[in-house]
């Protein structure tokens, strides 16, 4: 076993939606559905601590659902907690109940906007469609919540949805009640492709947006969890001052952490250049893979000269200023800040 954290398996390529800052919106060729022995093999084989189910769209169909449900039971049959990454769409409250019966434990819903013409643009729908589809959203979002299971609402952070971050928590606030466990989710873009940069709010918007976020939450009766800020605490070291419900998602890409692509390929993160795998489930297994790959290696181990006298240095695996996809990607190194690189790209009006 290579202590595996999380393992994340891309269960199927196709999607019900087209979102505009999709990792994968090149990418949907069909119904093609990762083989469920390869799964059991390899969760056997490892045992991590979660197993992340996404797609495409996983609950997107009856055949798709039937498929994320037999996932689920392999894992929790060998003790391995499960996660879906889902836009919920089609994820009826009788099918949350069949899901979390079957094991699982944590659900991560795309939850964009409050807005029906946003939420049109964010996830490539007709705009005619706009109001019936956010309320959708929000009713079956509202019966997974009501398993008791781990919900985050979670918004892709883009320059059209900044300025709704204090209401989408409010919103998954209201969502909170009883023993139900809801969190807000901020997940910052990683431009695995250049257009993605065309998305991003500018920097000073993004800091005092997530600032704002950040103070009402600290008043608030649920977290906000943040994933792949570029706000990077050498440069923003306010915002990482410790909160019960504040939490910095660290990265652990390339340490405890891999993703599986629908192809078979390991990929070093989700978000991870897809032209450049670190080898294929259908030829190796996970360990082999792992264990011999040089490209997860330099990423653990390279590192700019000056961070490590950095007063917040935690190592290669947990700086977002290292960030594999974005400065690989761009320079074909390890050894140039992504902050730097993402600032130089992002347009500021």
């Amino acid at each position: 076993m290579s202590g595996f954290r999380v393992i994340e398996f891309q269960l199927l390529k196709e999607c019900n939606a087209r979102c505009i800052y999709c990792a994968y919106a090149g990418d949907v060729p069909g119904m093609n559905f990762f083989p469920l022995d390869l799964i059991k093999k390899t969760l056997s084989e490892e045992l991590p601590g979660w197993v992340w189910f996404e797609g495409g769209e996983v609950t997107m169909s009856e055949e798709s659902k039937t498929h994320l449900l037999k996932a689920i039971e392999i894992a929790s049959a060998l003790g391995v907690k499960s996660r879906i990454n889902t836009n919920a769409q089609k994820l009826t409250p009788e099918w949350s109940k069949r899901l979390v019966k079957a094991g699982l434990e944590f659900a991560c819903v795309s939850f964009d906007t409050l807005d029906p013409g946003k939420f049109c643009l964010l996830r490539g729908f007709d705009p005619s469609s706009g109001q019936v589809k956010l309320n959708e959203l929000i009713y079956n979002s509202k019966g997974l919540i009501n398993t008791g299971i781990t919900v985050d609402l979670e918004t892709t952070l883009t320059r059209y949805n900044i300025d709704e971050l204090i209401s989408l928590y409010e919103f998954a606030e209201s969502c909170a009640a009883g023993e139900t466990q809801v969190m807000m989710g901020v997940q910052c873009l990683v431009a695995i492709y250049d257009e993605l940069f065309e998305l991003y709010p500018g920097f000073d918007s993004m800091y005092n947006a997530i600032s704002q976020l950040i103070e009402h939450a600290k008043k608030g009766r649920i977290p906000v969890r943040i994933c792949c800020s570029p706000l990077v605490p050498c440069h923003y070291p306010d915002l990482y001052k410790h909160h019960k419900n504040v939490i910095w998602v660290g990265c652990s890409c390339g340490v405890d952490y891999v993703h599986i692509h629908g192809n078979g390929d390991a990929l070093l993160c989700g978000f991870w250049d897809h032209a450049e795998p670190i080898g294929n489930l259908y030829e190796k297994s996970l360990a082999d893979i792992w264990e011999s790959s040089m490209l997860k290696k330099d990423g653990n181990t390279i590192a700019p000269e000056n961070c490590t006298q950095c007063p917040y240095w935690e190592g290669t695996p947990r700086c977002h200023n290292l960030c594999f996809s974005v400065s690989h990607r761009i320079t074909g190194k390890f050894t140039t800040h992504s902050y730097s690189l993402v600032r130089r790209k992002v347009r500021v009006s």
